[in-house]
């Protein structure tokens, strides 16, 4: 109603509104809708009211009509249809060359199916213009009509499928557009509900729309549109990747060029807003549908891989282990038929040796090893499990419920680890080589490497890793440029410190690319110091920071760097202009590369023997034997030989590398050192104890007081005859159990103790005339590792004992623990002065070992140890700060198991403002560099440190101190005080200095020493 007395009225099926002037308004209005509604309750819901015929729709849907009726079984309906078509030629002068003529009595066999083709096809040849509305009734008809002449249908409606590109022009009306994508939306529903006819409207219909390359983008958007419509994982999906099959068939190249196409837009549209998991994207819909097309393609070559091989293997790289059980298997099964149709493809033809490999690597994909990099590692059958949703009752074909490809639950998600990735790409690269080998002027990892690469440097977390793993595996050449670019990637990703994936990829592609530097390139050395840094991050990044510096070390090795000048002058010169940085995250880490190079570099690989992964463990003792080669070869000495410098790197294999054992030995056997078994009363310290003044009784370490204070009858045995120690029942003493152990390991008895204080006195007249030169011939006939004659130098001495006592405090493994004693024992004879800096280091495990320890070797060492430390006297309580003050306060600390870290903010922090300063003044410039532009602004991670109290807070002195140690004192030249509050404000301006800041920065932390 407008008013009180008009009201509008429309006609179903008419576009123009009727408008009516009454008194009597209000009650027409009600008696028309009353009329109209009882109307629609008596209309059966089974019947479909015919769409009302237009005049313009008139010949197309008569055509249909009659074309459809001569196939019927009944001879006058077929005369009738014959004579109705021949009346629409003459009606409309439809152009058929005058083969029909109306006539009455006609007979017409019911095989005439050629017939009614033949005429159908001269019809959409001559009348193109009929075609829209021909179509429309076509489809409409179908529904209803029997199987027979369904399939006669298909025979007479295929010619006309060629002229909707007629109507697809851009210069034609929007509304005949709309009217062929309406049509094709018709199409699909008739393919989805036509079960029966499935497989002979794939092959007519498709199959000839195909054959139109003008039609493929409008069909591959009704397809893909009408599978977001219906959502992942339906039955929709598969039926529209299937009906793409049929569409390639006539035209492969095309096809497959949009699907891979439109895949590749997809993921460049995830760039743009991105989201930790590539399943989390509001695009992931149509990456996975897209990729269950890319399935479905790719056997018979539908793909036409020859020429989008680079492209496949990008999007395989991409998307292997992503989504739902099936997507995984999906991914692999796509990359066997890739393969399976480069083996089959006869353009191009390969070698022998080429198809070889192809047919190898068919085999390894199929191997269980490749189901668990894919992430299908508890699946039988990787094509069983991509094609499940085929698998089910023809009733209900279409119509069940699909949730083989849900990605809502990803618990039992197998997680694609980036060494898995790497290799992946590495069997997909040496496909990629394989075949180029034989296509002359090929440009397949070009255009791999050039994807890779953008991603690569693209702020992408769901991707960005992939893609820098990828790029460091196939790249054959990199440029300085190139490298500072992954440089300022790694400053803004530690600035954030949230994802330690990407962290992990970008020094897994430094490590890949590093060979490929130009060698003059000032780079290689400054990745020796990146990948020291990282150690210092995190437990996952540890393993890829000891690949990274294992690399680093055989190229520059592999260049000659280190036949002139030492490891530590090249390394410490490189750092020199960054010294102020540097300084600082030796301070975080306990850790001091001025006051000696090697010895720091140890305190960071010893971490790796505590690594979880055993590939890293074995990491970790190849690079240590590899800088023993390092260390000698501009002296151009044995590697095994025994110097200050090597000494670091020895001693920290000594337990793991029984060459390193048999070349640097310990001078003093137990048997020496103390007598067998059973004779604890007679005990003989004699002249291998260390001649040292007897120490007060309040410098005595926690195990000797256990050791003072437990009498022989002090000691107890559990119910399993595994002794053990009481816990201390006074502030004074301990407890008092009731048996005895073996009474060869008892503990130092009181009478043990006595005889060697007494013999204290003679040992010390001998030693003050002993010869000195008759000492240094004596330890020079053999190569000793703890030899006082070669390792002159205090703090050498007390970080050798640091290391041995460090991996003692570790161990797990009871061979190990046997070495170390070993030469722990030595130690306490030799280095009698320095062994106190290491008491409390080994306290706590030497309480352990005479607890429950029952290796004789052990045990005898550990006596050995315990009698050296009660005949040496030691008035200051310097020793036992005495790592600290020169720097290496965090050397026992750093080197424990990961979770004892908890410096790894502060870490990151340092470690951005040192290479930013290294990446903008250090590094080479070279021309038309670009700025960083695409990452957005992260949050610092100072903002979630407390900056004032987080150098103090790491306690540098030694395990038992209750209290930090905040002045350090010693040889820390004013770093405790230089290193305060302010030290941490933010140095990342650094685009604008010029040399010359440069130098006065570092000449500036020259002075502060």
């Amino acid at each position: 109603m407008i008013d009180d007395n008009q009201f509008t009225l429309t006609i179903a099926n008419e576009s123009g509104l009727l408008s009516f002037f009454q008194i009597d308004c209000d009650n027409t209005v009600q008696a028309i809708i009353h009329i109209r509604n009882r109307w629609e309750l008596s209309q059966p819901d089974s019947v479909r009211v015919h769409q009302k015929i237009r005049p313009k729709d008139v010949p197309g849907t008569l055509l249909n009509m009659a074309l459809l009726n001569l196939g019927s079984a009944d001879p006058n309906l077929r005369t009738v249809a014959y004579n109705l078509l021949c009346a629409l030629t003459a009606t409309f002068d439809l152009k058929i060359e005058g083969q029909l003529l109306e006539t009455s009595g006609l007979c017409i066999p019911s095989n005439n199916t050629i017939f009614i083709k033949s005429v159908s096809e001269k019809l959409a040849t001559n009348e193109p213009h009929l075609t829209l509305e021909f179509l429309e009734e076509c489809i409409q008809g179908f529904r209803v009509s029997s199987i027979e002449l369904k399939h006669l249908c298909l025979e007479y409606m295929t010619p006309w499928l060629a002229n909707l590109v007629r109507f697809c022009k851009p210069s034609d009306e929007s509304k005949r557009q709309q009217k062929v994508a309406h049509i094709l939306e018709k199409l699909i529903i008739l393919t989805i509900e036509e079960v029966e006819m499935y497989p002979s409207i794939q092959a007519k219909i498709w199959g000839s729309i195909g054959q139109v390359p003008e039609l493929i983008d409008m069909v591959l958007d009704s397809f893909i549109h009408r599978s977001m419509t219906s959502g992942l994982g339906s039955p929709m999906v598969e039926i529209m990747a299937d009906t793409a099959v049929a569409l390639a068939s006539a035209n492969v190249q095309l096809v497959a060029k949009k699907v891979i196409g439109r895949l590749c837009r997809v993921l460049d549209k995830t760039c743009t807003s991105p989201t930790p998991l590539l399943e989390q994207h509001m695009m992931w819909d149509d990456i996975a549908i897209l990729a269950r097309y890319l399935l479905m393609l790719s056997f018979n070559n539908c793909l036409d891989v020859a020429r989008h091989l680079p492209y496949l293997f990008h999007y395989v790289t991409a998307l292997v282990c992503s989504g739902s059980l099936s997507m995984r298997a999906s991914t692999l099964g796509l990359v066997i038929n890739i393969i399976h149709s480069l083996c089959t493809c006869t353009k191009p033809s390969f070698s022998e040796e080429t198809q070889r490999v192809l047919r190898l690597s068919l085999d390894e994909f199929s191997l269980p090893k490749f189901y668990l990099l894919f992430g299908i590692s508890k699946e039988k059958s990787a094509a069983v499990t991509a094609f499940r949703s085929s698998y089910r009752h023809p009733s209900e074909r279409w119509y069940g419920q699909e949730r083989s490809f849900s990605v809502t639950n990803y618990s039992d998600r197998e997680r694609l680890s980036l060494t898995s990735l790497e290799v992946i790409t590495d069997a997909l690269l040496e496909i990629m080589e394989a075949c180029m080998r034989d296509i002359p002027d090929c440009d397949w990892l070009q255009t791999w490497t050039a994807l890779a690469k953008s991603f690569a440097f693209c702020y992408n977390p769901a991707l960005q890793p992939r893609a820098l793993i990828v790029f460091g595996c196939i790249s054959k050449s990199i440029t300085d440029q190139d490298i500072k670019q992954l440089l300022r990637i790694l400053v803004k990703a530690l600035e954030s410190f949230s994802d330690i994936v990407l962290l992990e990829a970008l020094v897994m592609c430094l490590t890949r690319l590093q060979p490929l530097l130009r060698p003059e390139s000032p780079i290689h050395c400054a990745l020796f110091w990146v990948a020291v840094s990282v150690l210092q991050l995190h437990e996952i990044s540890y393993a890829s920071g000891l690949a990274l510096l294992e690399q680093n070390l055989h190229t520059l090795d592999s260049q000659g760097t280190f036949e002139e000048k030492t490891l530590a002058e090249v390394m410490m010169s490189t750092r020199e202009p960054l010294e102020w940085h540097f300084k600082q995250l030796d301070h975080a880490v306990g850790l001091s590369f001025k006051s000696n190079f090697h010895f720091a570099l140890v305190g960071h690989l010893l971490k790796g023997f505590r690594h979880p992964t055993p590939t890293t463990v074995s990491r970790t003792t190849r690079i240590l034997t590899m800088l023993l080669g390092i260390i000698a070869k501009p002296h151009k000495r044995d590697k095994f030989e025994v110097t200050p410098d090597s000494v670091a790197y020895l001693a920290a294999l000594v337990s793991v590398s029984e060459e390193v054992r048999s070349r640097c030995h310990v001078k003093h056997s137990l048997a020496r050192m103390i007598p067998e078994l059973g004779s604890g009363e007679n005990f003989d310290v004699d002249s291998h104890l260390s001649l040292m003044p007897h120490p007060p009784a309040t410098n005595v370490s926690p195990a000797m007081n256990v050791m003072l204070a437990t009498s022989p009858s002090q000691r107890s045995e559990g119910s399993n005859g595994q002794s053990y120690q009481q816990p201390p029942q006074q502030a004074s003493g301990v407890g008092t159990p009731t048996n005895r152990r073996q009474k060869s390991w008892d503990l130092l008895d009181q009478t043990a103790i006595a005889q060697a204080r007494q013999q204290k006195q003679h040992t010390q007249q001998q030693a003050q005339h002993q010869d000195r030169s008759a000492r240094v011939s004596v330890s020079n006939e053999n190569n000793v590792l703890l030899d006082p004659d070669v390792l002159t130098d205090f703090s050498t001495q007390a970080l050798v004992l640091t290391v041995l006592a460090t991996l003692v405090k570790y161990s797990t493994d009871e061979n190990e623990t046997r070495i170390l004693y070993q030469y722990l024992a030595e130690a306490s004879v030799v280095f009698p002065k320095v062994f106190p800096v290491i008491h409390s280091l080994l306290d706590a495990k030497i309480i352990s070992v005479l607890s429950v320890c029952h290796d004789h070797v052990i045990l005898n060492a550990v006596q050995a140890i315990i009698q050296n430390m009660i005949s040496s006297e030691d008035t200051t309580q310097q020793q036992l700060h005495y790592l600290q003050s020169c720097g290496f306060g965090g050397l026992w600390r750093f080197a424990g198991p990961f979770t004892k870290c908890n410096c790894t903010a502060e870490s990151a922090e340092l470690f951005v403002n040192c290479l930013e300063a290294m990446v903008e003044t250090c590094l080479p410039i070279e021309e038309e560099e670009v700025e960083l532009a695409q990452y957005p602004s992260m949050l610092s991670v100072s903002s979630n440190m407390n900056r004032s109290s987080s150098m103090s807070s790491l306690t540098l002195g030694s395990p038992t101190e209750k209290e930090p140690i905040l002045d350090v004192g010693g040889c820390s030249d004013g770093s405790a005080s230089s290193l305060g509050r302010s030290s941490f404000a933010k140095q990342r301006s650094f685009k604008c200095m010029g040399k010359a800041s440069s130098k006065s920065s570092s000449s500036g932390a020259e002075g502060a020493k």
